[in-house]
């Protein structure tokens, strides 16, 4: 193509090619996401398989104890939780920094469909659902440790090959002078709190920091509970995995936009919180019909909670990340530049 042929273009057909080149690659980078939760969901399955004895009646006996069945099963699933997070860092980067341990929340759905609901493990436990219900909460103790591992390993990648500029592949001009001050432009740091790209808050004292965790804890927790009663209605794989992400996505936004400074991994814990609550409360609450709890919390697995409940946290949570941002961005006397 000569120059006096690119020149005659009209410039609608040039801007239509780039459009269309930005639509291309909005594809693709979605398309990693899928490809990357599909990977670790198989590999979630195949890992399980192996540290996890067979089960009777579709897997009831591994629902009764699930990953804490063993020590060797608990260390197997937690270096699964590693691995997870890196393939889904490498496969999404340089995108936000949870965005390898959304992967692996994703990637865990798989095996909870794979382990199936909780009737079964109730109507093979209907002499002792009690028993079953503590052990459900008492499992949830290895869900909260799993969770906090899987975030301090999210923070170890990011020092390592994290992007600065993540906020960018959040669709958030970057970068940003805080409103009201004269400080020098705002670093792209882990975002281990909401607020984190407003303030870029170097110290918080103990007592506010305390403060705010409490606040955004039990916030998320009662939205949450709220959000579940009105959804989760059976004791289906698709209910609990439809409730879970939404419930957990709209309570990560209203409590980390209610304590934008508190840390990150209170919100994240909630959802194994939740599900322990459930088991301690179920035994207390009559059955309707058999195989069939009565409490609305015990009709999700926890493993439900610790996977899709943990992934609509962490896209509720960057919503609050987005709008507090934006806030900044939308002062009247905010210096920013794109």
């Amino acid at each position: 193509m000569t120059g006096d042929t690119a020149h005659n273009i009209p410039g609608n057909q040039t801007e239509t090619s780039v459009s269309q080149h930005h639509v291309l690659l909005g594809f693709l980078r979605q398309l990693r996401y899928v490809v990357a939760c599909i990977v670790v969901g198989i590999f979630f399955i195949y890992l399980a398989g192996k540290v996890i004895p067979s089960p009777n009646m579709d897997g009831t006996r591994a629902l009764a104890a699930g990953p804490a069945i063993s020590l060797v099963a608990e260390l197997v699933m937690i270096g699964g939780l590693v691995a997870a997070i890196v393939i889904g860092t490498l496969l999404t980067w340089p995108d936000a920094p949870h965005a390898g341990l959304f992967i692996a929340s994703v990637g865990l759905i798989f095996l909870a469909c794979h382990w199936g609901p909780i009737t079964l493990l109730l109507a093979l436990h209907h002499t002792d659902l009690v028993g079953a219900y503590h052990t459900l909460a008492l499992q949830n103790i290895f869900w909260i440790f799993y969770i906090l591992i899987g975030e301090a390993v999210s923070r170890g990648i990011y020092e390592l090959i994290g992007s600065r500029n993540w906020p960018l592949y959040l669709g958030l001009p970057w970068p940003v002078r805080p409103h009201g001050t004269h400080a020098a432009l705002v670093t792209a740091d882990y975002p281990s709190f909401a607020e984190v790209l407003v303030d870029n808050i170097p110290y918080r004292p103990f007592g506010r920091r305390l403060a705010q965790n409490l606040l955004a804890f039990i916030t998320t927790l009662i939205v949450a509970a709220v959000i579940l009663f009105l959804l989760l209605k059976s004791q289906q794989p698709g209910q609990a995995i439809f409730a879970c992400s939404v419930a957990f996505a709209a309570a990560a936004f209203v409590g980390s936009t209610a304590a934008p400074q508190a840390d990150a991994w209170v919100i994240w814990i909630t959802p194994p919180v939740i599900a322990a609550i459930g088991g301690i409360i179920a035994p207390h609450v009559a059955q309707p019909y058999p195989a069939h709890t009565g409490l609305f919390l015990m009709r999700s697995l926890p493993i439900y909670y610790s996977s899709a409940g943990l992934a609509g946290a962490i896209f509720g949570y960057y919503a609050a990340v987005r709008m507090h941002y934006r806030r900044v961005m939308e002062a009247p006397d905010s210096n920013a530049s794109a």
